[in-house]
């Protein structure tokens, strides 16, 4: 009798304890599948970035910059993944890595954020279930200010696009939320801006329904600035948000000189989410 009174104790116990959901978004920097990259990397150049990711322990890592499903293969595991990827363009596409024990229910391509251009990216959005909580996941790139963008008008017509792009990311975003009747929306990715720099271009996404956890980063590479990278979430997610998990991993502190230079020019953000 004892026995099964502690057997019960322990399962409600187990019963009542939050499940977790950690996330990540990294740029992986031209992250090639071995064949005319890019940027040339050796087997031991994919085993860093494989340690990095592997370090992270994230159930959802957003990519961007990753040249296809083969690229991903050389630094994950897809037999314990779901792996999507967009369709465009060729070398620098966004993708979602799954952990398999999450439902991907639902699978989305917002083609409108690429303003009609292959050579900007779609957005990806998964929309999963995982212990009974529905949620979305996606992952972005936005148009970047380049050394390319050399001129003032060129300058100025990049962060019209950025704002655009915020603009059509929030009204899709708001259309599957009404088609599924469901707020929890996790937004992850490489938005090429920060709304906390003056004359921010993606104000647009820090509303009254969204909020973006990283305005405070700063960027890794240069410390002085803040950071590109971003989680954004609805306020139904941010109220269960572990706001103590946010973190940046420095990747100067793994890795080094060339090591460091072919990683990745970015650092991978993650956090975790109390679900119920």
């Amino acid at each position: 009798m004892r026995l099964i009174t502690f057997l019960l104790a322990l399962f409600l116990f187990s019963c009542n304890q939050p499940a977790e959901l950690t996330v990540c978004t990294f740029n992986i920097k031209w992250l090639g599948d071995g064949i005319n990259d890019n940027i040339s990397r050796s087997g031991k150049d994919y085993n860093n970035i494989a340690s990095v990711i592997s370090s992270l322990d994230a159930d959802i890592i957003a990519l961007q910059e990753i040249e296809n499903r083969n690229a991903i293969q050389k630094i994950l595991d897809t037999n314990q993944h779901a792996v999507y990827t967009s369709s465009y363009p060729k070398e620098q596409k966004t993708a979602l890595v799954i952990d398999k024990k999450i439902d991907v229910l639902e699978v989305h391509q917002l083609d409108e954020i690429a303003l009609g251009n292959n050579d900007l990216r779609p957005g990806l959005v998964a929309y999963c279930e995982y212990n009974g909580y529905d949620f979305f996941v996606g992952s972005f790139h936005f148009k970047a200010t380049s050394r390319h963008d050399n001129t003032p008008v060129k300058r100025t017509r990049s962060f019209d696009m950025r704002q655009d792009q915020s603009k059509y990311l929030i009204s899709s975003i708001k259309k599957l939320i009404n088609e599924k009747n469901d707020s929890d929306v996790i937004l992850l990715g490489d938005f090429n801006d920060s709304p906390a720099k003056d004359n921010s271009n993606i104000l647009a996404l820090d509303n009254d329904d969204f909020d973006f956890i990283t305005s405070d980063l700063k960027s890794c590479k240069y410390p002085r600035l803040k950071s590109i990278d971003h989680i954004i979430v609805s306020q139904s997610v941010k109220e269960n948000v572990k706001k103590e998990s946010l973190h940046m991993l420095d990747l100067s502190r793994v890795l080094r000189g060339d090591e460091l230079r072919i990683a990745s020019d970015h650092c991978p953000i993650s956090v975790s989410i109390n679900i119920n």
